[in-house]
């Protein structure tokens, strides 16, 4: 079975620079799930359409097995001009007309007929209902959602992070709604990542009705081999690079700085609980840090500075998906206070028994029970923030060991990559 996967934006083998360039969880996702199919399926063959840009490190190799995976290739096309990097917002119309028409191309000089096509993100999914209807056996398209156009923009205006008519011109929001649905209409699978993400589609997507049996929730994995725990020694090392003492609690916030991953809502937070924090020592640390610095990320700054929080905020630049266990080991306790629809590093942290803040209107509300393997919150109240802080930083060490240990079962039970590709595998066959 040959399935063709696609997001023009994402850089699958791009692990080592996750938080560069719109490279986050979905990077993660489209590296790791394919290598699970073809493990548990050898017939599955599976190739990744994704977009050529000149500065890419890896371009060189435009056509390559991904991570030597004899039955998963990376191959990059034109899909608007490669001299630079192109913002995902802006790649919906003539860039991806101009990626589906490389793809014919590509299948059509190599003799290849893809049994049905995978489009990840709002630019995958425009890419395969366009190839669908452009191939004369049309393939069924799959829509993975990663994240959705009408929620990013409520969440954004709700956060205050500018006007209507400024986030649809930042975000290009009408555009990418609007090829959304086209897709959404030309679907024949709706991969949503949570429940919240299901229920958000049927009420707020005119082409996903109340009660559409197209849809069926897929979440997120991990693999536990490839995300062991870091050697013994390592918490210490890690805590002495950053500058935190033993005593002091440490809290990680692991998201790339962005106005939609929630770092200023953390800082108010740990303002409005200051009182209460400061009777347990702790550190703040935000990774991810860019360089060179950007609006974000001087705004966050100006906020620290103004509230003398240079003693107890640590700023740090990317690191490389494999030095995250040894991060996840320096911290006491780590949050996510943005809108995350199946956040792999919740998987991981859980996977590495952390005790996990994270909101309830996304995939932690599928995974995480208030107060057992973590704790649940509205990301956007700085109230609910504040009160799940004091109560992580305030739990005693057996506490958060038993937390952390529910966490890891959990995973372990349901969110392992291998498991995710079988129910993602069970659908595939209804084509086979």
């Amino acid at each position: 079975m040959r399935i063709l996967w696609t997001s023009p934006h994402c850089r699958p083998d791009w692990l080592e620079r996750l938080g560069e360039e719109s490279q986050g969880g979905q990077t993660v996702v489209m590296n790791k799930l394919p290598h699970a199919l073809s493990r548990i399926d050898p017939d599955i063959q599976i190739d990744i359409f994704t977009r050529l840009q000149d500065s890419d490190p890896y371009a060189d190799t435009p056509v390559k097995q991904l991570d030597h995976d004899p039955r998963v290739r990376l191959i990059r096309l034109r899909c608007g001009p490669t001299d630079r990097y192109i913002p995902k917002e802006v790649l919906y119309g003539e860039p991806i007309a101009e990626f589906v028409g490389e793809i014919l191309t590509f299948s059509e000089e190599h003799d290849l007929r893809y049994d049905l096509a995978h489009g990840h993100y709002a630019d995958g999914w425009e890419t395969v209902t366009m190839l669908k209807a452009r191939w004369s056996h049309h393939p069924p398209a799959l829509l993975t959602t990663h994240s959705l156009g009408k929620r990013k923009r409520e969440d954004a205006l709700r956060r205050g992070e500018g006007t209507a008519e400024e986030l649809d011109e930042r975000y290009n929001f009408p555009v990418r709604i609007a090829s959304e649905e086209r897709s959404l209409t030309g679907a024949d699978r709706i991969l949503p990542l949570s429940t919240p993400e299901a229920e958000y589609l049927r009420d707020r997507y005119e082409a996903v009705p109340p009660g559409d049996s197209r849809v069926t929730v897929i979440p997120n994995g991990i693999d536990p081999a490839q995300f062991p725990p870091p050697p013994p020694g390592a918490r210490e090392q890690r805590r002495q690079t950053l500058g935190v003492r033993d005593d002091e609690f440490l809290l990680l916030v692991p998201s790339r700085v962005d106005p939609r991953k929630g770092q200023e809502t953390m800082l108010r937070a740990i303002i409005e609980g200051r009182a209460g924090l400061e009777e347990h020592p702790y550190r703040l640390l935000l990774l991810a840090w860019p360089s060179p610095s950007t609006e974000y990320a001087e705004q966050l700054e100006r906020i620290i500075a103004e509230q003398n929080l240079e003693n107890r905020v640590i700023t740090h630049p990317p690191v490389s998906h494999n030095e995250m266990p040894r991060f996840f080991a320096a911290a006491d306790g780590v949050v996510l206070p943005s809108q995350e629809y199946f956040s792999i590093v919740m998987l991981e942290a859980m996977l590495l028994e952390r005790p996990l803040i994270a909101s309830i209107h996304g995939g932690s509300r599928d995974i995480i029970e208030d107060g057992g393997n973590g704790f649940l919150v509205d990301h956007n109240d700085v109230d609910q923030l504040t009160e799940a802080t004091l109560r992580m930083v305030a739990m005693d060490e057996e506490a958060r060991r038993r937390m952390g240990e529910q966490a890891r079962q959990t995973i372990m039970e349901g969110y392992t990559w291998d498991r995710i590709g079988h129910r993602l595998l069970s659908i595939y066959r209804e084509w086979r």
